[in-house]
């Protein structure tokens, strides 16, 4: 573990891993340098991955939590830029790729907003614009309602939080989870940290990013939301949205994850091996789209919800995501805006049927 120090003085924890190509991780919940040093398998297992890939992977612990100065009053999104700014600044870097899950994301983008020269690239993995939206996510919302101010409840809380993370399918990352949880926060700082998340709101920030950006949404992590994700690809006009079948956020499944990240540091897109299909015959002929994808496709085009497609094809809404991440390589989408647009060229859209 070493330190930098911000611009206000606070002393940040970090750890640097790996040789190569720097890939910066702005700061999740908890702390990324703590759980990186504890072996908590989604940041362990991702950061050792992406550095056995060849990158220089560097993750800290944000102000008041983990290991870096914990009786901090300025817990806002400008404070968390400085955090990232000074573990940068005392590594020297001048360029370099930058990367944020969940919470850190709105550190990343602002941050790339901040200081555009300095970031190539940006990786944003289960990424929010609102943090009063995000923390109405469903699951979210029933894990802190569970949530303590006294010391006696505070480790039942901490289970409850891991336990509905993981989906409720991994007792030792609950049990793990838990340790850290106890040992990087108190019920005050988390508290103060999430009413610090509920003021954020960067939809403004969204149209100024200029870096190449991935934006990934995973549906097996419930404290994310698809069209929390989607919001920001849509506004990002150098983005490419991704959905990954892994459960790397909160859990140990991290092949396309990690490959996807990998062959867009490399590459710039993290759908290289899929061309895209422009066809002009009829579009119910698609050799690349299945019956159900054109189906899909139409009801995008008239401007319905993933909710309410749903419910007219009668499937879940889980599988409606998976059809849109199947059919947007397919036809060169990076999200819905580019989607639409392909329906409305090719007459592909319910309303001229």
């Amino acid at each position: 573990m070493h330190y930098a120090v911000t611009s206000d003085d606070v002393r940040i924890a970090y750890v640097s891993v790996g040789d190569g190509p720097p890939l910066v991780f702005a700061s999740n919940i908890f702390g990324d340098a703590t759980r990186y040093c504890d072996r908590i398998p989604p940041v362990r297992e991702l950061t050792d991955r992406l550095a056995q890939l060849g990158w220089r992977v560097i993750r800290y612990d944000h102000r008041g939590m983990g290991a870096s100065d914990r009786n901090v009053a300025d817990l806002g999104l400008e404070a968390r830029v400085r955090d990232l700014a000074a573990v940068v600044g005392v590594l020297g870097l001048d360029r370099f790729a930058l990367g944020g899950v969940d919470i850190g994301a709105v550190t990343a983008i602002a941050y790339a907003v901040e200081h555009e020269a300095a970031v190539s690239q940006l990786v944003l993995l289960s990424p929010w614009a609102s943090g009063a939206r995000y923390l109405q996510i469903p699951a979210l919302r029933a894990a802190y309602s569970a949530e303590a101010t006294g010391e006696q409840e505070w480790r039942l809380f901490a289970n409850i939080l891991g336990s509905v993370a993981s989906g409720f399918t991994d007792p030792d990352f609950v049990r793990k989870g838990t340790e850290v949880f106890l040992q990087a926060t108190s019920p005050q700082a988390l508290s103060a940290f999430n009413a610090a998340n509920a003021r954020i709101d960067i939809r403004d920030l969204l149209p100024r990013v200029t870096a190449p950006t991935l934006v990934t949404h995973e549906p097996a992590f419930p404290f994310g939301a698809f069209d929390l994700c989607q919001e920001v690809a849509a506004a990002i006009s150098s983005a490419e949205f991704l959905v990954v079948g892994d459960n790397s956020i909160a859990g140990r499944v991290h092949d396309e994850n990690v490959a996807a990240i990998d062959r867009f540091l490399r590459n710039g897109t993290a759908t290289s091996s899929m061309s895209a299909v422009d066809k002009t015959t009829n579009p119910s002929r698609f050799d690349a789209l299945t019956p159900r994808e054109i189906e899909v496709l139409r009801e995008v085009a008239d401007g319905a919800t993933n909710k309410e497609i749903a419910a007219a094809l009668g499937i879940a809404v889980s599988t409606i995501e998976r059809h849109l991440v199947n059919l947007y390589p397919k036809i060169g989408a990076r999200g819905r805006a580019d989607a639409i647009a392909y329906a409305l060229r090719h007459r592909l859209h319910n309303r001229s049927a």
